[in-house]
């Protein structure tokens, strides 16, 4: 009888463990399913290396709408190491294939894993965007850029699309292969003006100068041959704005980039007048400045205006005089004016003793006529 009920409570005891087993799954299944579409919808990566080469692909395939072709040699970066990583395994990939349909009288060709060599969704990916055969020839990889005219064309037409959006084509080196293509055709506009280019001197994508036909495209659009001068222009303008509101071209050194280039265009000025060569003024340019009523010389203006100022302390102080009869200003009265007299005497004192003074001959004979100075000892 014992062993009868030992038997029974085993055989339950089996019957919980199979329901349990039995109900597990399903509840693991229905949590992991709802878990994996909760990843899916934040967009989780469950591949990352086919997430990377998916990335590494695009980039190529911008690349080569840009410039034309896939070169890694003119590549910059990661960029250019994952083209010939891939090269690598392309090349392996048709090496096997070659081997394969060789030996394929005595070897079933389905024994070469191709496919762990290159999976054939990433050969298909890799051949869309220009992977072939003919790349591994022993011609230059210049077969790959495309003709010089198309690829001249294909730069204008950036360009076109450059100066659209910002209204000018002065193309900063940041902007990478367009901005290296506007400062090569300036270098070869500059070979051909001093006709010292030949037949040998080439742009990054060909060879051969600039042609006139070129030139007469890139002056309809407003293309920039001297980029110091078109700087010079926008910076005039903005001085020209300046004036407009200030009614004064002496803008000041607290005003900004404006202040420096005003600061500097005086310099070179100065540097213009001494016959330096490498002077940044040029005779343009100074009609320029004069026809705005630019000051060069500022020093007139500034004594000037300092002779103003002391002639009306000196008013000052003959109204002082008539109101108080005295010319010994108290600081309490007036301080501006008691610093100035003192000053004036200091000056004077020191001019006495034969050292420097900034009173100079026609001020001392001011001061005299109206008796400031009598009485003012060593």
């Amino acid at each position: 009888r014992r062993r009868l009920q030992q038997q029974d409570e085993n055989e339950n005891d089996d019957d919980c463990n199979n329901n349990h087993v039995y109900e597990m799954p399903k509840t693991i299944s229905s949590t992991y399913e709802d878990r994996i579409r909760k990843m899916n919808d934040i967009g989780f990566v469950w591949d990352v290396r086919e997430k990377q080469f998916e990335q590494k692909l695009g980039q190529l395939r911008i690349f080569k709408e840009v410039n034309g072709h896939i070169d890694p040699r003119l590549m910059n970066g990661q960029l250019a190491l994952w083209v010939r990583k891939w090269e690598q395994q392309y090349r392996k990939y048709l090496d096997a294939q070659a081997q394969a349909t060789t030996t394929s009288n005595n070897v079933d060709t389905a024994d070469v894993d191709l496919e762990g060599i290159l999976p054939e969704n990433r050969r298909r990916a890799l051949e869309e965007v220009g992977f072939c055969k003919r790349m591994f020839d022993e011609l230059p990889r210049a077969r790959w850029v495309k003709n010089r005219r198309a690829t001249w064309e294909e730069r204008y037409e950036e360009l076109e699309e450059y100066k659209a959006e910002h209204g000018h084509c002065v193309v900063p080196k940041k902007e990478g292969p367009l901005g290296s293509w506007v400062r090569t055709q300036r270098h070869l506009m500059k070979e051909k003006e001093t006709e010292n280019g030949t037949s040998g001197s080439s742009s990054f994508e060909n060879g051969g100068q600039l042609s006139d036909e070129r030139i007469d495209i890139l002056n309809r659009l407003g293309f920039v041959w001297d980029v110091h001068q078109w700087q010079w222009n926008q910076t005039y303008h903005e001085l020209l704005l300046y004036k407009e509101k200030y009614n004064k071209t002496n803008v000041p050194m607290s005003y900004g980039g404006l202040g420096l280039w005003v600061f500097n265009q005086r310099a070179h000025y100065n540097s213009f007048r001494r016959g330096e060569e490498q002077s940044l003024m040029t005779p343009d340019r100074l009609e320029m400045l004069r026809n705005i009523g630019f000051e060069f010389d500022l020093g007139k203006k500034i004594r000037s205006a300092a002779d103003e100022r002391w002639q009306m302390r000196l008013a000052e102080l003959k109204e002082y005089e008539e109101k108080w009869g005295t010319f010994n200003v108290k600081q309490s009265h007036d301080p501006t004016l008691y610093n100035w007299c003192g000053h004036q005497r200091r000056c004077y004192r020191a001019k006495l003793r034969g050292k420097n003074s900034t009173l100079n001959e026609e001020r001392e004979d001011a001061l005299k006529a109206i008796g400031f100075l009598d009485g003012v000892v060593i």
